[in-house]
């Protein structure tokens, strides 16, 4: 099963990208928002996350606008008849055949939580951005996968000077204190990326293609740092405003903040929807 279950994530599932924090001389290092190539559009901050456990959207209220690109290589149970829908949420399009699509359908009903070595993801952006060259729209979902829960994770208790206290010592400091947040510090950033189709639905994209020929533009010496949370939360902090969203007493809503030297303002009033 163990083998199986490998080959069907090699097969189905995203693997996110992982982006290299170490500087290298050869190459040029910058940060999303410095790509002249690229224009952000909106930046939504998930001050309380976005939970998925084994691919599953826990929340049922709110559907984020990659949720069924996303359920569409991930999670079958979201759709009425997978194999024949799924594919509308998928680019390229008809990327699998409805027999394939099937089949992985009948394997993930198999699956167990204990068969993702990660099953908790907690996302935490979406950067929203346009492809200046072919007027194309993006976006790219940030998060951290882990292998246990945190309960109740909020983004704003973390402390993000952590992150750059050498490893041995921020281990060392998080034993002390029992920091439940211990795990974040070292755990990769993933990213996902998305396609805004003809449609109007964002759809999910190749993320490899994406990476290489839109983020980096096929800038093959060019490195991109910024996906680590406290590299996340200085792109809101040079920010003319985002969007951030909480959930209290069971229900998400999302406000528009604008930064400043002298703290945040609330520009946009309290709402369900960004």
């Amino acid at each position: 099963m163990k083998f199986s279950c490998a080959m069907l994530l090699q097969l189905f599932f995203i693997f996110p990208l992982f982006l290299s924090a170490q500087p290298q001389t050869d190459k040029k290092i910058k940060t999303y928002e410095k790509l002249e190539h690229l224009t952000i559009d909106k930046i939504i901050y998930y001050q309380t996350p976005y939970y998925l456990y084994a691919h599953k959207p826990v929340e049922t209220q709110y559907k984020p606008t990659w949720y069924w690109g996303y359920c569409a290589k991930n999670y079958p149970p979201a759709f009425k008849d997978y194999a024949k829908e799924a594919n509308s949420y998928i680019l390229p399009p008809k990327s699998f055949s409805e027999k394939q699509l099937s089949d992985y359908e009948s394997k993930f009903k198999n699956l167990k939580p204990q068969d993702y070595p990660r099953p908790n993801a907690y996302c935490y952006s979406e950067i929203y951005f346009t492809y200046k060259k072919l007027k194309k729209k993006y976006l790219m979902v940030l998060s951290y996968e882990l292998e246990k829960e945190i309960p109740n994770l909020q983004f704003n208790r973390l402390d993000t000077l952590k992150f750059k206290m050498p490893k041995d010592q921020r281990i060392k400091s998080s034993q002390n204190s029992i920091d439940p947040y211990a795990p974040l510090y070292d755990a990769p950033a993933h990213i996902n990326y998305y396609v805004l189709d003809s449609d109007g639905i964002y759809k999910e994209g190749d993320n490899n293609e994406i990476y290489l020929n839109i983020i980096k533009d096929g800038n093959t010496n060019l490195e991109l740092r910024g996906n680590r949370f406290d590299h996340f939360l200085k792109m809101l902090q040079n920010s003319s405003t985002y969007i951030r969203s909480y959930i209290t007493d069971g229900t998400r809503f999302f406000e528009t903040d604008q930064p400043s030297r002298d703290g945040i303002t609330v520009v946009g009033g309290k709402r369900k929807m960004p």
